[in-house]
């Protein structure tokens, strides 16, 4: 009691996440603006009450944030906006930025100076006092709109082409920050060499100076590993407020070898460790910097997200199927750009030309087709999943110099349409339980092998492009399926606008079943097919085909005759003395309520083959 009660007592803390802006706009490969409103979104569910949505800055100067302006213009960030109980900062550098907030419904941005010659320079071609100039035009006219203002103060310990700062320049930036107007000056250790010592000393020599402590936010990196005893010496001086990056995301072009800003995970353990109320859910901000991480295809730099999600899913790992790890496929057939296993009355189907981004040639598709076709008729093969290797999924029809069937012949048009629309109706119609395995990004007649598909698990970092319109083209052959899964308005959109499709949008709105999380050694979906497979093993083959065509006649015939028709045959069926489900009630008037219907039907259905 006596620990709460001191607990209780402890001032509370504000958190400002900085990651979908100052996090993501050093990352080389481009992010779809889809996965960076997502994050946003994430971010807030948390319980944060402050997030940087971006910076509207010029695509030569930060080409990741080229997209500042789709991210504003999205609807539900929009929606958010006005929303009295959050702050959505943007950055602006200038006055034409600025005008485009405003232009968008921001009610609050940021302005940023460097307190050092060198960085300035060399960040935005201006001294400190021309850049003093352009925040104070800035925040005059921000706040005449009506847009609180924050400021930013950069180099607070060091420049990377100059060497120390003096506190002296710091404590003029922030004097001049606070009389333009600025709520809040966050002070930015921009190269992570700072100490505790040196936090101490700064703010120290700051407050002697007249600065108010509840006017200042701390912004610490870790390139050294101190950001976080910098959080902690800057509380204990009388800092609340502390800008951080989800998964520790982050760095500066501008700063060789700076590394992220410290990790909104390790302080809000920090804080929630010594009973300092942040507001904000570990847990749920936990699996943000893991899914996040997984969007980037990179290691997650939070020491606390890492060891708490490492414990996480040691625990769900106990709990699960043992014995998934150790299924053993058997290769069957190896053809050209196709690998096929067999696992008892699974098969797996291997793109195998990852150099070409698996993409479907004309005798891919045929063998492709063939043994969908085949398959019909065999009843030891229950489940089919189609899976690729490499960096794609499936990237569609091969479009490679005298591979291409577009822009040539009718009759080499006629025969592709054939090809394809042959291909998915196979998929489509087999009686099997169909499972996609996205193991990365899937275009055209890619999305069309992933959603003729019944079942869909997707890694994380794997996309879904509808791009063909970037090339004069439609997703004709595939659309009945994606429009049928996505939904028409959904679908349009991504058609319309050939933008890349997170797997989080499609699982958000049920059209992919699980996203696999990348691991260590890049087996995880793999393994994620295998547990999968192992969970429906309960499922008797039969019901499986008559559930799914319960699906097509909702699908093709809703309401019509022929659906009353097709639902009264599959009744029938099921209800056979002879049936699955004699088989299934004698098994659980027995008292097993999970049968093993592999053992119980495939000997008879192997001895009726041969």
């Amino acid at each position: 009691m006596a620990f709460a009660s001191v607990a209780e007592a402890l001032p509370p803390v504000r958190i400002v996440e900085v990651g979908p802006r100052d996090g993501l706009q050093n990352v080389d490969n481009t992010i779809p603006t889809s996965v960076k409103v997502d994050l946003i979104h994430r971010l807030l569910q948390t319980g944060l009450k402050t997030v940087e949505v971006t910076s509207i800055v010029s695509p030569k100067a930060i080409p990741q944030l080229a997209d500042c302006r789709q991210v504003l213009a999205d609807p539900k960030l929009r929606s958010l906006l006005p929303v009295n109980s959050l702050r959505l900062p943007v950055l602006v550098p200038n006055i034409k930025s600025l005008s485009v907030a405003i232009d968008n419904g921001v009610r609050e941005v940021a302005i940023f100076v460097s307190a050092t010659e060198g960085f300035s320079r060399a960040n935005i071609r201006a001294s400190v006092e021309e850049g003093l100039l352009r925040a104070k035009d800035v925040a005059e006219r921000a706040s005449k709109a009506g847009l609180a203002v924050r400021g930013y103060v950069s180099c607070i310990f060091a420049d990377p082409y100059e060497g120390p700062t003096t506190p002296e320049a710091v404590l003029k930036v922030v004097q001049q920050l606070l009389q333009m107007g600025c709520y809040e000056v966050s002070l930015g250790d921009t190269l992570g060499v700072g100490t505790a010592a040196d936090t101490r000393s700064l703010i120290d020599y700051l407050q002697k100076h007249g600065i108010p402590l509840h006017k200042l936010a701390g912004h610490f990196h870790d390139t050294y590993g101190q950001a976080v005893s910098n959080v902690w010496q800057a509380y204990q001086c009388g800092i609340r407020v502390f800008d951080c990056s989800v998964a520790g995301l982050g760095g500066c072009p501008y700063a060789p070898g700076a590394k992220g800003n410290v990790a909104t995970e390790d302080v809000v353990y920090l804080f929630d460790q010594a009973g300092i109320h942040t507001g904000i859910n570990l847990v749920k901000l936990v699996e943000v910097g893991v899914w996040i991480s997984g969007q980037l295809r990179k290691s997650n730099s939070s020491r606390a997200g890492a060891a708490l999600a490492a414990k996480s899913k040691s625990s769900i790992k106990s709990i699960g199927p043992k014995h998934v790890d150790a299924l053993k496929w058997r290769l069957v057939t190896t053809t050209d750009g196709l690998k096929i296993y067999q696992l008892g009355p699974n098969v797996k189907i291997v793109l195998d030309r990852p150099r070409n981004g698996n993409a479907l040639t004309v005798t891919m598709i045929s063998e492709l087709t063939d043994f969908f076709t085949r398959a019909k008729s065999d009843t030891t093969i229950w489940r089919i999943a189609i899976q690729g290797t490499g960096r794609f999924f499936c990237t569609g029809m091969d479009l490679g110099k005298g591979t291409s069937p577009v822009a040539r012949t009718r009759a080499d048009s006629d025969a592709q349409y054939d090809r394809l629309t042959c291909l998915f109706e196979a998929i489509d119609t087999a009686p099997q339980v169909t499972i996609a395995c996205v193991n990365g990004a899937a275009f055209g007649g890619g999305v069309g092998l992933a959603f003729a598909c019944d079942i869909r698990i997707a890694a994380a970092g794997s996309t879904m492009n509808l791009s063909e319109v970037k090339l004069g083209l439609c997703p004709a052959t595939i659309s009945k399926y994606v429009i049928r899964e996505w939904g028409l308005a959904f679908a349009r959109e991504a058609m319309l606008s050939a933008r890349p499709v997170s797997t989080m949008e499609l699982k958000a709105v049920g059209t992919i079943s699980q996203v696999v999380e990348d691991d260590v050694d890049g087996d995880g979906l793999s393994r994620a097919l295998d547990l999968y497979l192992a969970k429906i093993k309960v499922a008797a083959p039969k019901a499986s085909s008559m559930c799914k065509e319960l699906v097509r006649l909702e699908w093709k015939e809703a309401g019509s005759p022929k659906q009353a028709s097709g639902i009264k045959t599959l009744f029938d069926e099921m209800m056979k003395a002879d049936g699955e489900a004699a088989v299934g009630l004698k098994q659980f008037q027995s008292g097993v309520k999970s049968p093993s219907w592999e053992e119980l039907l495939l000997s008879n259905a192997l001895r009726s083959k041969l």
